[in-house]
């Protein structure tokens, strides 16, 4: 029996060497050449080849593969050392290659691996549940969206386990905030979650039951932090936790591919009529970049009248019907609450989050 296999987009002479052997030898029938997660979900085969760079390549997905019966191989150039092939094996890919192999030996492994997938056990096993994963993003700068990151992470942790995860680019608020160390932080962290995902808790801060990974603290002096390292990271917490609640900063400043990969993302503006103004500009772009994603409409900073929090969800829900909308109250106790370094744990503000976050706790339990 000839199997179906895919292969992903590389930038190397791997895919286009194999595929031109099979068209010439058979063995094999490439029926994707796969640009992207969501196509690497839909299409139908036995075998993924995909390379240890690949910007779609996470845990997540592999598991998500597996459990439909699909084998997953992981190329790597060796020339980039035991780093490459250790990412793919921690992804939980099937087997390993090199990209200099011949193709031959790709066929051969392609079969052996499907080979050793029995029909009769049945459907796949399902992989780890991992954390529901919840991006938190502004509309600008400013709007509050690290206080609603840490009021809902803090608020989830009495009930589930919960990460906080600052991945603000520029301006890393949530360690200074919570009056933590700048190290070890998120660069730390993604180390580990590379090298030695069994060391990643070294990383880790702990208040109570509420584990956070501080932000960037080299003020843009290294590298910026690619997507594939921070989703490598996003993954590994998910599997450590029920909930992950991050930081994403300004949208127009956040880490783009990444934004699509969370189950919820909330969008924060000020609760002010040139907040909601700006706020419905940003949905839009938010909703074309994570299109798939559950998208939540977040007024923060409402004045305490009834009348305001009504004018501010009528607005909102008439220009995005069906989207979830929460208005969060002004609350001079979070002043109080950042000088103290420590999450909000009374006052309107904390009641609200407390309530969204309640909702969080029941539909991860389900």
């Amino acid at each position: 029996m000839t199997p179906d296999i895919a292969l992903a987009a590389s930038a190397r002479d791997w895919p286009d060497r194999f595929h031109r052997y099979l068209l010439d030898h058979g063995g094999a029938r490439v029926v994707s050449r796969v640009l992207g997660a969501e196509q690497a979900t839909a299409a139908s085969y036995e075998a993924l080849f995909i390379d240890d760079v690949c910007s779609f390549l996470t845990p997540r997905l592999v598991a998500t593969l597996r459990a439909a019966g699909v084998e997953v191989i992981g190329v790597f150039d060796p020339g980039d050392g035991s780093d490459a092939k250790r990412r793919l094996l921690e992804c939980g890919i099937s087997d390993v290659i090199e990209s200099d192999a011949e193709a031959e030996e790709m066929l051969h492994l392609a079969r052996a691996a499907i080979g050793h997938h029995s029909p009769s056990a049945g459907s796949a096993p399902s992989p780890s549940r991992l954390g529901w994963t919840i991006g938190i993003t502004g509309a600008t700068p400013g709007v509050g969206a690290t206080e609603v990151a840490i009021g809902l992470a803090a608020s989830a942790a009495a009930d589930l386990g919960v990460a906080l995860l600052d991945f603000d680019p520029y301006w890393p608020s949530v360690a200074p905030r919570l009056d933590l160390p700048l190290h070890p932080n998120v660069r730390t962290a993604i180390d580990f979650a590379l090298h030695q995902p069994d060391q990643l808790s070294r990383a880790l801060h702990r208040l109570g039951r509420l584990t956070v990974v501080g932000g960037v603290a080299d003020k843009g002096a290294a590298a910026p932090i690619s997507h594939v390292e921070a989703e490598v990271l996003l993954e590994a917490l998910a599997g450590m936790v029920e909930l992950v609640v991050v930081d994403l900063g300004p949208l127009d400043r956040a880490l783009r591919p990444l934004v699509s990969r969370f189950d919820t993302l909330a969008v924060v503006g000020s609760g002010d009529p040139v907040g909601v103004t700006r706020m419905l500009r940003t949905v839009e772009t938010a909703t074309e970049i994570a299109s798939e994603t559950a998208v939540v409409l977040v007024a923060n900073k409402v004045p305490g009248r009834p009348f305001h929090h009504a004018e501010i969800r009528t607005e909102l829900a008439g220009a995005w019907p069906g989207l979830p909308v929460l208005t969060l109250p002004e609350d001079s106790g979070l002043t109080r609450a950042a000088w103290e370094g420590r999450a909000s744990r009374r006052g309107s503000f904390s009641k609200a989050i407390g309530r969204a976050a309640a909702l969080i706790t029941e539909s991860v339990a389900r």
